[in-house]
Order: structure tokens, then sequence, then C-alpha cells
């Protein structure tokens, strides 16, 4: 079972200067949009890399701890849209 690292040993928070990232230019079914989002994260995402190289992990490990916890944060947003939809045909049946 994934136990996190701050429930086993001390991890002290990096602290950084996050970027503003830009709002959308587009709208949600403009077949740039995907793009342009990775474009407005790209640099703060740099900023977060260099902060955890600095303070001293290996740049491997932190892009792969990114796509790790990136990977993480859609799994769980798929199981809340799935809960989500349960709720709703549960009410529904209530009702």
């Amino acid at each position: 079972m994934f136990s996190p690292v701050w429930l086993t040993e001390e991890v002290r928070p990096i602290i950084i200067s996050m970027t503003d990232i830009p709002a959308p230019s587009v709208p949600p079914d403009d077949e740039k949009r995907h793009l342009l989002c990775q474009m407005a994260i790209e640099f703060p995402l740099q900023e977060i890399i260099e902060a955890a190289v600095k303070a001293g992990w290996e740049e491997t490990e932190v892009l792969t701890a990114i796509i790790e916890v990136a990977d993480n944060l859609v799994l769980a947003h798929g199981s809340n849209a799935e809960l989500d939809a349960l709720l709703r045909a549960l009410k529904r049946n209530l009702e």
C-alpha cells in the first residue's frame, strides 16, 4: 500500500516563488487549448524542478516524482468523477 513519505520521514518543504499562470485564451473546444495549457505551466514547473534540485534532489528523481504525482492526481480525479456520478444516480433514485 502507498505510504506518503511525509508519514515515514522528515521532509522539509521547498519554498519557491510561483509565477502567475495565464488564463486560457481560447474556448474549451479549441484544438490548441491543450498545447497552450502545457506552455502556461511549463515555466512554473521548471521553477519547481530547479528548486528541488537546488534543495538536493536529483533531477531524474524529481521528474519521476512529478510524473507519479500527476498520475495519482489523474487517478484520484477519475475516482472522484465516478463517485460524483454514483451519488447523483443514488440521489435521483431516492427522489
